[in-house]
This record gives C-alpha cells, structure tokens and sequence, in this order.
C-alpha cells in the first residue's frame, strides 16, 4: 500500500516509500497530457502517473488526475460495482469464486486526483485541494468516516485537510498533514495507530478490537514528512532523516533492537547500535519487515526475513532477536555507497545507492574484503539533523556492479525501493529493476516460480532472457502483497507476480513468470 504524489516536470524521479500493505511513492508528471513524449492525450493507456498495489488489487492515478483500479473486488475496494468472479486458491487447496475485475476501470465519482494508496481492502487519494477520499472495505473504521459502513463510492475522511503523504495498511490508514504532524485511523489492535486508548470497538472476522473511526494524532509527532504502513505497523521519516516505529513487533519490523508479542503503541527510534538511524531519503513497508534508502548509498531492511526479503542470507537467528530487529544492511555488489542526489533524467530526484546478487565476498570502499554472507550491523549512522553531525558515517560495503571494464562512476544507483508481502525490490538510474525475497508467484519477475531467497535477482521482460531483454525504461517500482509494477518512461506499466484476483490488470487471471503490460 503506497501513496503516489505528482510533481511538475517530468524529470523528477519516482521514489518509492510503503507496504505490501503500503506506502509512499514520488512520481513524475508533466501537467497536460497533451504532446508529451509517449503519451497521446486520449488513449490512457499512456498517461500513468503515479501507482500503488496493495493485496491483489491496484491503482493508478493517469495524467487527467483521474484514478483507475484492477483486480478484486469484494469489498468494493475498486471504487465500482464489477460483476466479474475470479476464482481464488485457498490454504485448504479449495477454489472460491470472488468479485474482480481484471484489467482497469475508473472509479466513480473521483477527479481532482494527484496520489494514490491501496491497502488490504480499501484504497484512498489525494485531492489537489488536499483533501483525502477513501473507499472500500471499512470493517475497522479504516475509512476514517466515522462509521464501520463499507463504501464503493470515495468519501472524505473527516477532518484532515493539507495531506502531505497517506498510506493505507491492511486494516488502518494514516496521513501526514502540513506542518508535521500525524492522523491514524482504523484498527489499533497491535497499537498501529500509535496511541494507547482508542475511542471505538470494531467487529471483524467474528472478533472485537479496538479501532479509531475517524483520526486521532499520534503524539509526540510533530515534524513528519513520510508515513508508510505495513500490515500492523507504522512509520515515519522525520525532516531531519530520523525514522520511528509502532505497532506489532513480533518480528522486529519497529527497527528497535528488539522483538515480542506485546504491541508497542508509541513511536519509537529506530536504532543503528545505540545511535537513532539517520540520513533517510525514503521508506517502504512490507508486511513484516521495513526499508530505509540512506543518504550515503545504503539501503537498510530490518524485520521478517524467513524468505530472504531483507536480502541477506537466512540465518537460523540474528542476534538479538529471531529476526532482524536492527536495520540491516542489504549487500549489493559494485556500488561505491555514494549518493548522487540527482536523478537520471536531470530533476531533482535524491539518487541513492545499490544492486546485483550479492557474493560471498565483498568489496569495501577502502579495498578491504568482508565477510557478508551472514547479517551485520551496518555500523553507526550518520543523521541528517545537525545534532548528530559527530556520528560517522559507516563504511557500508555495497555497490552495484556496472560491467567489467565499466568506470566507478559509471554505476547505477539505487532510485527507489519498495516493500511487498515477503520480497523487496529497488529501481535503478539504469532504468532496470532487481528483486529479492519468496518467488512462489513469480514476485521475482526473472521467468521461474521457486522459493528465490536473499540474492538480488534482475527482472525481465521475457522469459528467460536476462542477459540479452533486461526490463528497461524503468522510472521507479512499487509492490503490493504478491505483486510488483514498474512505471516506464513512457507512462506505461508492466507488472509481475501473482495474478490471482486480476491483480496483474491484463483482462485475465493467467499467471504470467515475466513482466506484462497492464491493459486499458
């Protein structure tokens, strides 16, 4: 679940920040659609600013700020009435029948659209006025309206105004406003909405917790620029590159340096050691696990990692916790970890960091070798803020290999990341994408199903033919529960992964090994 904000001019870099249940992502736009390079101003199919994939289904808002959704369907979360079933494999090994609609349709009654978030069941977008509207299922008061009733058509969240960035979570939704500060809204059953009392009981799945239906502010929040939420936690980039967390911690996704059972209902640091981790350019959340792009190249993932989503090696524990409940830090080969805070094609984008499957060895940027076939620390990090201006930066050992005789300089960086259900992915300024994690419904995108695991793995745009027809063209990535989408240059999108529900937006449920081109 991600939010997607526009900017004028289309050379600004798409960034991405959230979740398979989602998050942020920055887009690039051009105002008229008309006369723009690969976009022919009547035909939508070329016009696609801005995406967010959230579980089995997604979202795009197109260059007439108008917002279109593709695949299931059955709590409206399509903002329209389809009359498609698509069947659906359940944990038994049964199949059930349930609403799509298999490629896009525009939801009803919204324009005025500049960003995009689609979560569990729900999705919401931002007005240019900067208002929020949300449609969908609404079981835990996710769409802030102050009732548990769902909604096919898009309505106004009470009371928040000046939206910033917004994501949408499985079962709750939260939005930074003007001047810093953070709503939540929805369950609150593991403390995702950061507070500690809620004022409302919502029943779901013949249970009772504790929900919020209209927003609350999170306390102690007051200088924010990106939220993103995973499937029970959230967080936060501050201005001055600090991250926080809440939530569940089960898995160590808070980033804290540590894990348990209990819920954590107020933000907490995330710690580098005993340092707050600093220097953040962006955010994405997956399911279990979280990743931050960093100023000096590094891109950190901790949480989760029972299928190698934080694209180190599966150990049986990381210490101190089962998983990893420190930010650790994802070996890329051949990139000297140095940001160039310029995007490819001359905007303003913040260019960051790594790529390629990682050895057994590798190279540090003083000439070192290192061991990084098990997680480490990445070592101390260096704050954007002017309070932490003494820490030192670590000596993070990734890089992304440009070819053999290529010049350092010449190596891509890392653009945006963003997280799924149990994989992860990152864009580069060589417009190409790599992915790592599970694999069971071709998350990977490189042609073959199998269980994948931590080393980065290149997608492609056929079958087969990594070596010779890399995915190219790639302005950045976002990813859903089981689904990736690769926005183009031209304003097209090709996706990949599970296609059950329609997911994959191609007028079919087939499953495709490869990246596909959504239909319009």
């Amino acid at each position: 679940m991600r939010f997607c904000r526009r900017f004028a001019g289309f050379g600004l870099v798409f960034a991405a920040l959230t979740s398979c249940a989602g998050n942020l992502v920055l887009v690039d736009t051009v105002g008229p659609d008309a006369g723009v390079p690969g976009c022919d101003g009547l035909g939508r199919s070329r016009c696609v600013d801005g995406l967010s994939l959230g579980a089995r289904f997604g979202c795009a808002v197109l260059g007439d700020q108008t917002v279109w959704c593709w695949g299931r369907n059955d709590e409206a979360q399509l903002g329209y009435e389809s009359g498609d079933l698509c069947p659906e494999r359940l944990a038994t090994g049964q199949t059930r029948a349930v609403a799509c609609h298999m490629y896009p349709l525009q939801v009803t009654g919204l324009t005025g659209a500049d960003a995009v978030s689609a979560g569990g069941a729900h999705a919401c977008a931002r007005l240019t006025s900067g208002e929020l509207r949300c449609w969908g299922g609404n079981s835990r008061g996710q769409l802030g309206t102050g009732s548990a009733l769902p909604s096919r058509a898009p309505v106004s969240v009470i009371g928040l105004h000046g939206v910033v960035s917004f994501a949408a979570g499985a079962g709750h939704t939260c939005a930074v406003v003007e001047g810093g500060q953070l709503y939540c809204w929805g369950a609150n059953d593991r403390g995702q909405l950061g507070v500690d009392v809620v004022p409302n009981q919502c029943g779901t799945d013949g249970a009772i917790l504790p929900c919020a239906r209209t927003p609350v502010m999170v306390p102690d929040i007051t200088d924010a620029i990106e939220v993103v939420v995973g499937d029970a936690h959230t967080c936060v980039r501050t201005t001055g590159g600090r991250v926080s967390c809440w939530g569940n911690n089960t898995d160590g996704q808070l980033g804290a340096g540590s894990a348990g059972a209990s819920p954590v209902p107020r933000p907490q640091a995330v710690l580098l050691g005993l340092s707050p981790l600093g220097g953040i350019l962006s955010l994405a959340a997956g399911s279990q696990h979280t990743c931050a792009r960093r100023a000096d190249g590094a891109v950190l993932c901790w949480g989760l990692h029972d299928r190698g989503q934080l694209g180190v090696a599966i150990p049986v524990r990381f210490a101190p916790c089962a998983h990893a409940c420190i930010p650790t830090a994802v070996p890329i080969v051949g990139y000297e970890g140095v940001a160039t805070g310029v995007d490819p094609d001359g905007g303003g984008g913040d260019g960051g960091a790594p790529l390629d499957a990682a050895p057994s060895d590798a190279v540090a940027r003083d000439g070192a070798t290192s061991d990084v076939s098990a997680p480490r620390d990445a070592g101390p990090a260096r704050d954007a803020s002017s309070d932490a201006a003494d820490v030192t930066p670590p000596d993070v050992q990734i890089t992304i290999d440009a070819g053999q005789n290529a010049a350092p300089e010449e190596a891509p960086t890392v653009v945006s990341i963003s997280a799924g259900g149990a994989f992860s992915c990152l864009s580069l300024s060589d417009r190409t994408v790599r992915c790592w994690g599970t694999n069971r419904t071709y998350e990977l995108g490189n042609g073959r199903m199998n269980e994948g695991g931590a080393a980065l793995t290149t997608v492609i745009a056929s079958p087969g033919s990594a070596s010779t027809n890399p995915l190219q063209g790639v302005q950045g990535v976002e990813s859903g529960g089981a689904t990736s989408c690769a926005r183009l240059t031209d304003r097209t999108l090709k996706c990949w992964g599970t296609n059950e529900g329609g997911a994959l937006g191609v007028g079919d449920v087939t499953e495709r090994n490869g990246p596909v081109s959504v239909t319009w």
